[in-house]
């Protein structure tokens, strides 16, 4: 899998996240950009804030398994123990 190829809710949940994250603390980033995407998503996952934790939950609901697989096998996000 080469580039990552996004449904249209999870890139409206994913508009949402960034939404907030720039709301709350002022960074933005690029969704067109890969590298800039993956940041907001790594972030995302690591935060601890409740909202932009609420938001990510709802990007991740969207996520097909095979995505969320491939998102961690490239070190964007860290394996956990759930499922969704």
């Amino acid at each position: 899998m080469d580039k990552l190829i996004f449904n249209q809710a999870s890139i409206f949940h994913l508009q949402q996240l960034e939404f907030q994250f720039r709301r709350k603390f002022g960074s933005r980033f690029r969704l067109s950009d890969e590298s800039s995407r993956n940041e907001l998503i790594n972030r995302s996952a690591e935060s601890s804030d409740r909202i932009i934790r609420q938001y990510f939950e709802r990007f991740c609901h969207e996520l097909e398994p095979a995505l969320v697989e491939e998102l961690v096998m490239r070190g964007v996000v860290k394996p956990t123990g759930n499922k969704h």
